[in-house]
């Protein structure tokens, strides 16, 4: 973040990628720098991109975009 900078709330897009799989994330909420544009993710969402990707790859998509889906957190 800049040093004049203030975060403010707001989205933006996470490119995942490992070996040949390509996952993209629109519209993750994220703090974003309002000097440079700098966005930060928090833990609790960056966990939940991080599990979707896992489904996608498991599931033998190579390339896909999509829209963050913020799931609730079942009990075990």
């Amino acid at each position: 973040m800049c040093p004049a900078g203030t975060l403010r709330e707001g989205t933006t897009t996470l490119t995942m990628e490992r070996g040949e799989a390509t996952i993209v994330f629109k519209d993750v909420p994220a703090d974003v720098c309002d000097t440079c544009g700098e966005a930060f993710v928090g833990e609790n969402v960056s966990e939940e991109v991080y599990e979707q990707a896992e489904e996608a790859i498991e599931a033998g998509v190579q390339f896909d975009v999509r829209r963050y889906d913020s799931r609730p957190k079942t009990a075990v």
